[in-house]
């Protein structure tokens, strides 16, 4: 096997790691991330307890799906994982904020 064909085997098996990757981060970080903007919604929408769950739940559909496509469309795998670390980390900090102020 020449050297060429061994490297376009390195850099498919990359590319595949990558997808297996991106997939579960689409899958997993998806559903964290809008689970997590449901539960600071239900502190800061102002309805009332029945309309706010349901508007909450449905939010997350939309957001569910955004994630998805958002993590296939970055080109980093550096930039995928601070969008959603940080993105994480502001819906946490919000929420817990949220939580203090509504006591």
């Amino acid at each position: 096997m020449s050297s060429k064909a061994k490297n376009s085997e390195r850099e498919l098996t990359i590319y595949r790691w990558e997808v297996l990757g991106r997939v579960l981060i689409a899958v997993f970080g998806g559903y964290i991330f809008s689970i997590g903007t449901a539960l600071l919604l239900t502190h800061i929408l102002p309805f009332e307890r029945s309309s706010l769950v349901m508007t909450a739940n449905l939010l997350t559909f939309a957001l569910y799906t955004t994630a998805i496509i958002w993590v296939f469309s970055v080109k980093r795998f550096r930039t995928l994982w601070l969008g959603l670390a940080g993105s994480l980390a502001v819906l946490a900090l919000a929420r817990f904020v949220f939580s203090q102020v509504n006591l």
